[in-house]
């Protein structure tokens, strides 16, 4: 690579009109005086100090060659753009390079202006800080758009890389897998074994938490983004996957050809298979918060994602992206934010500038050329007291690397040069300088081949003693360094305050206690605002898990074992038990929740939280048992009469979340096993919203009409997650409250009826006639009771003997008075 860092040549095509174009100074005077509405008018050339240099040398390069060749109509040009997939610039089939346009935020967003300038718009966010409209420009339009009033930079956007540790082949890995062919997709799914993710539901002990609740994550959402889900189709048409609301981020770039996303789905559902499901897959950072934007809108309370962004400050945790995030969060409170911690343990190196000069090791000075001027480097790092820093690259590909000083933000003041070189093949070799860099940071997407390389950070003078660095190199299993240190936590989501980072243990052996040797360490250190340690990871889960990926741009990406490894399997089982635990107690906080989860986690480290397993392996019966269970207070025993109630007694109730009632009684006809309205039979709870906002409440109980007993009546108070505590009373219920029926003269018992009034007004006549009968044997009486014909002057003596005499003919009603009492006793009468 002759020392520098290499280059792609990627051809752009433009279409130019005949005489448009003159020296690079025309180009520029031309687009100064043909600056949309509302740009500025400022001194020419102004604008590119707002442009980044990545920018610059497309626009520089666009009109130069344009310069050239003014009468050409058409010309592919050859420019010098990284390849890499993550730090662009990116350029897409016209010729157009996507840009970020930041703004002032303090106004509104200059959408019009931009849009005239040649801006087409994709993604925006206004959120903290961070005010930007994504999109996509023609080069020689970008003096335009920077020339916007507001525009406070233009820059390439920071793009989205996967996290997943790669399978290891001999062959170069120069390009994306190959596209699954019609024929692959019609393949039957993969052998699942025990089933998609049944090791990492059984060490999370998920599947026992579902069935001794019934809780499936019914009413809520789980909103994941990731990478692609292109063959989402072939899983749900397997019965794998329910429907997802698939959203779009807005970006005006095409999906991504990948399945990662698919793969996260899938666990999910298979862990918490009643929660609902939705996906954004985004390719830059502010597609990534307008996601966040619209999963929130789609109703998802838990967020999952395995996405990070190289390029994002490793120093600051109060910068525009890290405060966004805590903006969205804070916003939405009952939304909680799930992240991988990254795969990128042994590939990461941080400390202090401890330099040694190149004489004293015995060796030459360094020097790497940079714009045009080349430092010459005598002192070199030592990393942690050893000057050697080797890295060994496993497979041909490229790797994402960063390095970063401890400068504020846009006020670069260190001159490092970055080596790495190869010993046994010069061209392999290369650097890059931080001397032209205004911001403290630089992030490249290096070729390199298979291979050992020494890395050297270097410097003119030892004058930069004591600046925190860090250093990250790769990984994914591509890459290791033999001097690594912890703190390779290197998403800005982990930077964010509220965010879950998600570490990864080896649930491939149905024990999860292992972490991977891949799995990023923590804490985190933060040199602004100020020097501090952000805990990381907060929890581990279960990754070696099995998915379904057969037929999908994800196989590939499978280990031999046909498992699912890194913290990109990891992160959604940590979401899909916090959607289980969320789903008994929507009310929760994210902090209860978060609470929940750390305190009923599995410990695997010595003194949790720690760097290695956080505050230890989720676990959702754990998570569970941290949350107080039901309580109920005793209820007295009560003596009532039939068809009415008690009084109300007092109780008090206790819990996690909204609490509700269940009633048992031993005998259900006399006081109904149900909570109801006031003076019904059963069991009357007030206020109404006892057990939600009102702790202390009261009880009655009211009786239906009959026999009286004694009954045991339970009142259990139970949460979202089926448990439950009981209070008993003993109800004595006394007294009949009606007569009963008769039955037929001849029957053999049975049920008795109910009465109407006219009837127990005749049965009130017959009982005076017994009596009177029964004192001095008056004729009429027998006649009455006997049904037979009273006299006139016997009707006139008592008027109502012929209405008696009738009814007991029609209605066969029993004529002896002794037998009235005895079948009263044994059918009373029911209301």
């Amino acid at each position: 690579m002759g020392g520098e860092h290499r280059f792609l040549g990627l051809l752009l095509s433009f279409s130019v009109a005949a005489g448009a174009w003159g020296s690079a100074s025309r180009v520029e005077a031309a687009d100064m005086a043909d600056v949309a509405e509302g740009a500025d008018a400022e001194v020419p050339g102004a604008w590119r100090s707002r442009v980044s240099a990545k920018l610059l040398s497309i626009y520089d390069t666009a009109a130069s060659v344009q310069a050239h060749a003014p009468g050409a109509a058409t010309k592919r040009l050859s420019v010098p753009v990284a390849d890499s997939p993550t730090t662009g610039p990116r350029l897409d089939d016209k010729g157009w390079v996507q840009v970020d346009v930041h703004y002032d935020c303090r106004q509104l967003p200059p959408i019009k202006a931009l849009i005239s300038a040649g801006l087409s718009r994709g993604a925006s966010v206004k959120v903290a800080t961070l005010c930007v409209e994504e999109g996509w420009v023609a080069p020689e339009s970008l003096s335009r758009v920077a020339a916007v009033v507001g525009v406070t930079r233009v820059s390439v956007p920071s793009y989205a890389a996967q996290i997943h540790p790669r399978r290891h082949s001999q062959e170069p890995d120069w390009s994306p897998p190959p596209q699954p062919s019609r024929s692959i997709l019609a393949q039957p799914a993969a052998s699942s074994g025990n089933g998609i993710d049944h090791n990492g539901a059984a060490i999370m002990r998920a599947d026992q938490f579902v069935a001794q609740t019934r809780t499936t994550g019914v009413g809520i959402t789980v909103g994941v983004q990731s990478i692609g889900v292109a063959s989402l189709g072939v899983i749900q048409g397997r019965g794998e996957l329910p429907a997802v609301r698939v959203l779009d981020p807005s970006g005006g770039s095409s999906s991504a050809p990948a399945d990662e996303g698919t793969a996260l789905l899938e666990e999910v559902h298979a862990v918490a298979s009643g929660a609902g499901l939705a996906f954004c897959g985004p390719n830059t950072f502010v597609e990534y918060t307008s996601c966040l934007g619209q999963l929130i809108n789609a109703g998802a309370t838990i967020l999952v994602d395995d996405v990070v962004f190289p390029d994002q400050d490793l120093m600051a945790s109060d910068g525009s992206e890290v405060q966004a995030i805590e903006q969205i969060l804070a916003q939405n409170p009952t939304v909680a934010l799930f992240t991988a911690a990254g795969n990128y343990n042994g590939s990461y190196w941080e400390g202090q500038y401890s330099p040694a000069s190149l004489s004293s090791l015995g060796l030459a000075a360094l020097s790497c050329p940079s714009s045009g001027t080349t430092q010459t480097d005598n002192y070199v790092a030592e990393f942690d007291g050893n000057p050697t820093q080797l890295l060994t690259v496993t497979q041909s590909s490229y790797i994402p690397m960063t390095f970063a000083w401890a400068d504020p933000s846009g006020h670069s003041a260190s001159n490092f040069d970055v080596y790495w070189i190869d010993s046994q093949d010069s061209t392999h070799s290369g650097c890059f300088s931080t001397t032209s860099s205004t911001d403290p940071q630089i992030s490249e997407q290096v070729g390199l081949a298979a291979g050992t390389y020494t890395l050297y950070i270097a410097t003119p003078d030892a004058s930069l003693t004591g600046k925190f660095l860090k250093l990250w190199i790769g990984g994914d299993g591509l890459t290791s360094l033999s001097n690594p240190t912890t703190g390779s936590v290197v998403t800005p989501q982990a930077f964010a305050t509220g965010a879950i980072t998600v570490g990864a243990v080896n649930g491939s052996d149905g024990v999860g206690s292992h972490i991977e040797p891949f799995s990023s360490l923590g804490p985190v250190k933060i040199a602004f605002p100020a020097m501090k340690s952000i805990q990381a990871p907060v929890l581990v889960a279960p990754d070696g898990i099995n998915v379904d990926a057969a037929g999908t741009y994800f196989a590939g990406f499978l280990f031999p074992d046909g498992n699912f490894y890194g913290t990109s399997a990891s992160a959604p089982n940590a979401g899909a038990v916090a959607a289980l635990i969320r789903s008994a107690f929507p009310s929760l906080t994210v902090s209860q929740l978060v609470a929940a989860l750390q305190g009923g986690a599995t410990q695997l480290g010595s003194s949790p939280p720690d760097g290695t397993f956080g505050y230890g392996r989720i676990d959702a019966l754990g998570a569970l048992g941290t949350l107080p269970a039901p309580t109920i207070t005793s209820l007295p025993n009560s003596t009532i009469a039939a068809s009415s109630s008690s009084s109300s007694y007092p109780f008090t109730v206790s819990g996690t979340g909204n609490l509700h009632f269940s009633v048992t009684s031993s005998n259900a006809a006399l006081i109904p096993p149900s909570i109801v309205a006031a003076g019904s039979p059963g069991v009357t709870i007030a206020p109404s919203s006892c057990g939600v906002t009102t702790m202390t409440c009261t009880v009655s109980v009211t009786a239906a009409s009959g026999q009286g007993s004694s009954v045991n009546v339970t009142l259990s108070v139970l949460d979202g997650a089926n448990r439950s505590a009981p209070a008993s009373m003993t109800i004595t219920v006394t007294g009949s409250q009606a007569p009963p029926p008769s039955s037929t003269p001849g029957s053999s018992g049975g049920g008795g009826g109910s009465f109407e009034l006219w009837e127990i007004e005749i049965l009130a006549v017959i009982a005076w006639l017994c009596a009177r009968r029964n004192r001095n044997g008056n004729e009429l009486a027998d006649n009455a009771l006997a049904g037979r014909s009273i006299a006139g002057d016997d009707r006139n003596q008592f008027p109502g003997a012929e209405a008696v005499t009738q009814a007991i003919r029609q209605h066969e009603r029993p004529t002896a008075c002794k037998s009235i009492r005895p079948r009263w006793s044994n059918h009373p009468p029911s209301a």
